[in-house]
């Protein structure tokens, strides 16, 4: 009953957790079920054994990918701080390379240079303090505080989860 009530999804979800483990399959599969294209998750370790996905492992100065899929599952290992400065030097080595003008330097030009580019829909937490990841991206994210320990989510956890994103009335700053 409650699958059908939701109509509403995130395109793009984020997760914040110290580990992850092979419970992250049943995660990963109840996404695909309603559709959902990109995970991120912010964690320290990741020890999934997952097949038919795109994983982008972003660490402080690199990205990594292995595989494709359907789903893209973006391994995050470094904070927004770090990577609002990285992003900050290319620019201005592009500056300095004259690949970039000054004056074409915006929003765009920054996102560009960004790790990651989609912005999460949702970010979802375990405990009550404001992550320190993807900080420009996640301007507009709506933040979902839960308890849910992340080695036994279940299914009725991620169910009302969507619930709740369905709920939220998305302003994007208005």
């Amino acid at each position: 009953m409650l699958e059908r009530k939701i109509k509403i999804v995130p395109k793009h979800l984020m997760i914040i957790c110290s580990e992850l483990n092979d419970n992250f399959k049943n995660f990963l599969e109840w996404c695909r079920k309603f559709g959902i294209r990109e995970i991120t998750v912010c964690t320290n370790s990741f020890q999934a054994n997952l097949e038919n996905v795109k994983l982008n492992f972003v660490e402080d100065r690199d990205v990594y990918t292995v595989g494709n899929g359907e789903v893209t599952i973006n391994v995050v290992r470094t904070e927004g701080r770090s990577e609002i400065v990285f992003a900050i030097k290319e620019i201005a080595k592009r500056v300095l390379e004259g690949t970039l003008d000054p004056e074409n330097v915006d929003e765009r030009a920054f996102e560009s240079v960004l790790k990651i580019k989609s912005q999460p829909d949702m970010i979802i937490k375990a405990g009550s303090e404001v992550p320190d990841f993807l900080l420009w991206q996640s301007i507009y994210s709506e933040l979902y505080f839960t308890d849910i320990d992340w080695r036994t989510v279940r299914y009725v956890d991620f169910l009302r989860i969507l619930r709740e994103y369905q709920k939220r009335e998305r302003r994007y700053g208005r």
